[in-house]
């Protein structure tokens, strides 16, 4: 049975990308299409890996046609700005953490997502996690 597979973006292929690629390039449901970084050496490294549309502005990512949903990994001062580029392509959206700089500004992404009737899902912090530890 083929399993359909989600047409991913990446926005910022920095350190947070980095952390989540194993996971993402090993997912059986997840084809990363296209991603957007200002910096060239990491869009034509994106291009050769994954034989994918590399953009340097995220909102060029955003319009692109064949992405249905956009990791945003950039920096925290922009997820706002780059989650309401998303939502008004209609596009589902995993943000990474912190979701924003202010309540405010979670409030207006809650709001564009609701609007463009896409999902918002927030990377979420392992930090205060109880440790798990196996009996021996």
């Amino acid at each position: 049975m083929l399993v359909p597979r989600l047409k991913l973006g990446i926005a910022g292929l920095g350190r947070g990308f980095m952390l989540l690629l194993p996971t993402f390039a090993a997912h059986p449901g997840i084809r990363l299409v296209a991603a957007a970084d200002p910096r060239e050496e990491a869009r034509r490294q994106f291009r050769d890996d994954f034989a994918a549309t590399t953009y340097a502005e995220v909102a060029d990512l955003c319009a692109d046609p064949d992405v249905e949903a956009i990791y945003i990994a950039t920096p925290h001062q922009f997820h706002r700005e780059h989650v309401e580029l998303a939502a008004a392509h209609g596009k589902h959206v995993l943000v990474e953490k912190p979701m924003a700089l202010s309540l405010e500004d979670c409030q207006a992404m809650i709001d564009a997502m609701r609007r463009a009737a896409c999902w918002l899902i927030v990377g979420h912090s392992h930090s205060f996690d109880a440790p798990l530890f196996a009996d021996a």
